[in-house]
């Protein structure tokens, strides 16, 4: 009998966990708020370009909005920051649903931006969106969004348009120049929908420079999925994964995961995959098996061979002899391709303290921003469960707790809360969140 707990997620979406359910790997839309003038932006830009340089090309898109930039910003423009609260610069939103504010050292290492966008890169989507045509001289766009799941039916949602320059004036690249808006609502795998969006040219564009990307939003602000015009590798390897990472079981034996899915995105190819273990106990057997019920020595590298943009599907197959825990790559190489690795984590029975080394709390506060602040503070919170809550205190110089901010229902991974200071007077406070051990510091000035 097969023996997992997982947590299944997609950001505001609840995923049905049968291992026949299809789903397409998802396209990481990054979203970078700012404005011309705005000098610490170009912290965020240097972060982002850490983890681009760290993903295939097709795994992320990044456009750049801009406020209060003369002809760099419009009406529709700013709309979008009013979408999504956007007052201080620079501030990258992931998918809709993670944002990551300030320009300090983990912004510019990208270390931030990596632990966000990890939340979404190795996730599937019940959708898959593809572009039909573009003419940048025209200014015609079409994109299809085809339902590739029966479980999920989508409501209520927009297709969002972006067209985008680069190579501007000033360094300025990735500039979204005009954004559009259509209705989507979809169910049922195998149906499609058509958008074509159309806009008239500005004779200051160079349609040389210029590139669009079009996506699916949900009212809840998540983005499902998107696609752009940019080139795209002529072989590139993409999972679908619609499950967390990180594997929990309460008995040893074998242990069996859902279903995921291996796409190469390109001409016909092999696969050659295995897995690589970083740390596991000894008397474990890290294996897996395809969608025939074939299961596979993990430590062998096993050719698959796939048909042109065709996928394959997998479940690992896990033999735990005693209770510990693991971590180890599920490795896919192709010709021509860069190698693909997802990065799983098993952990089975209760093992939580037998580790000298520290484990990550439960929920943390990983940084305040601004630090300097006068009247309103943003905390970013980590939570490893989805549905968690916490308080945060703030204590002055004294000691003695002076507020306290009550969190509930986080979501998995980085959240953004807001504190307003009030009456308090300037001076230096600290605060802590009751289920972290990590305490910071925070000035506030009058």
């Amino acid at each position: 009998m097969k023996k997992v707990l997982l947590l299944f997620v997609i950001a505001g979406i609840a995923l049905l966990g049968a291992q026949t359910a299809a789903y397409y790997p998802t396209t990481t839309l990054v979203e970078n708020f700012g404005a011309s003038w705005c000098a610490a932006c170009a912290f965020a830009q240097q972060g982002l370009d850490v983890i681009e340089s760290e993903v295939n090309d097709s795994e992320i898109i990044i456009p750049r909005l801009l406020t209060e930039s003369g002809p760099y910003s419009n009406p529709e423009m700013d709309a979008r920051f009013q979408y999504y609260n956007v007052l201080g610069f620079p501030a990258v939103i992931f998918n809709g649903k993670i944002r990551v504010n300030g320009s300090d050292e983990p912004v510019m290492d990208g270390s931030l931006y990596r632990e966000a966008l990890n939340q979404f890169r190795y996730l599937g989507s019940p959708l898959k969106m593809t572009v039909e045509s573009f003419d940048h001289n025209s200014g015609d766009y079409s994109f299809k969004v085809s339902m590739v799941n029966d479980e999920i039916a989508i409501e209520d949602a927009n297709v969002v348009f972006y067209l985008v320059e680069n190579d501007l004036p000033e360094e300025l690249n990735r500039i979204v120049r005009a954004v559009q808006s259509q209705p989507i609502s979809i169910a049922g795998a195998g149906n499609e929908q058509l958008f074509s969006f159309n806009l008239e040219p500005d004779p200051g564009w160079n349609p040389a420079n210029l590139w669009a990307t079009a996506f699916v939003q949900l009212p809840t602000n998540t983005i499902l999925q998107s696609v752009s015009t940019l080139p795209q590798p002529e072989h590139q390897i993409r999972v679908a994964v619609p499950f967390d990472l990180k594997i929990e079981a309460d008995e040893t034996g074998d242990i069996f995961s859902p279903y995921f899915h291996v796409y190469n995105l390109g001409a016909a190819s092999t696969l050659n995959i295995h897995v690589e273990i970083h740390d596991a106990p000894g008397d474990w057997y890290i294996n897996y098996c395809d969608e025939d019920g074939a299961c596979l020595p993990g430590s062998m590298t096993i050719p698959h061979p796939v048909a042109a943009n065709g996928h394959k599907t997998f479940d690992l197959n896990i033999q735990a002899g005693s209770e510990g825990r693991a971590s180890f790559d599920f490795v896919i190489e192709a010709a021509g391709a860069e190698p693909y690795r997802i990065p799983f984590e098993l952990v089975v029975g209760d093992v939580s303290n037998d580790d000298p080394v520290a484990v990550p709390a439960a929920i943390s506060v990983s940084r305040a921003w601004p630090n300097p602040f006068r009247d309103r503070l943003s905390f970013e919170v980590q939570s490893q469960k989805a549905g968690a809550s916490t308080d945060i205190a703030i204590y002055n110089a004294r000691g003695q707790k002076v507020s306290t901010l009550k969190l509930d229902n986080l979501q998995q991974g980085l959240n953004q809360v807001s504190w307003e200071a009030g009456d308090l007077p300037a001076g230096v406070y600290f605060y802590k969140a009751a289920a972290g051990a990590k305490s910071g510091k925070i000035l506030r000035i009058r």
